[in-house]
């Protein structure tokens, strides 16, 4: 009769590995823990056998003209899904912000090799970041056409400025969001500059 050892491996041969990759695994690390802890004589080793006859029974063997599955063949619900994301196109995101813009936030790479080791995200993810970013900006806006100072006079720079960003924002989103852009620029400069 075959050892246990030689039954796991006896599966990985037949693709169980690929098939069902976590209740493999766990098959394997428990034969190992038990064997290196010489517990073979132990009920947890006769829980072991019955474990991995359970999993050759369920496990469909391979018909003789069939190989067994190759990593690229088998294919899971989340691979299906991350397919699927990454096949829809990607919603217009807001437009990237210029150079100096991305030196200012830290958002430029020195190196350009650094980031061809990095996997590209995902298209949900960045379609779902861009959301999120846009979303930040209109509150921050509306914010700052709000909370305008309650006795303020007519001519109070904190009123005239929301009044100015509250007709940008009618006549024009669009630069509106630019105009922030660089507004936000600015103030990063200026934090850069007391720094230094």
């Amino acid at each position: 009769m075959e050892s246990p050892t030689q039954r796991i491996e006896h599966l990985r041969e037949l693709g169980a590995d690929q098939h069902e990759p976590v209740r493999f695994r766990y098959l394997e690390s428990l034969e190992q823990r038990l064997r290196d802890h010489q517990l073979q004589n132990s009920p947890h080793w006769q829980r072991l056998l019955t474990s991995i006859a359970d999993f050759e029974a369920h496990y469909p063997a391979p018909s003789p003209q069939q190989t067994p599955p190759t990593p690229t063949e088998t294919h899971s619900a989340l691979a299906g899904l991350v397919a699927t994301l990454n096949q829809q196109e990607a919603e217009p995101a807001t437009p990237p912000g210029s150079s100096i813009e991305q030196l200012v936030r830290g958002e430029a790479v020195a190196n350009e090799q650094a980031l061809s080791h990095q996997p590209k995200p995902l298209k949900a993810f960045t379609r779902a970041q861009a959301g999120r970013s846009t979303q930040a900006l209109e509150h921050r806006i509306r914010q700052a056409i709000e909370q305008v100072p309650a006795e303020a006079g007519p001519m109070n720079s904190h009123r005239l400025v929301s009044r100015a960003i509250k007709e940008m924002q009618r006549l024009s989103p669009e630069y509106l969001n630019r105009f922030v852009g660089y507004a936000d620029t600015l103030m990063a400069l200026e934090q850069l500059a007391r720094k230094n």
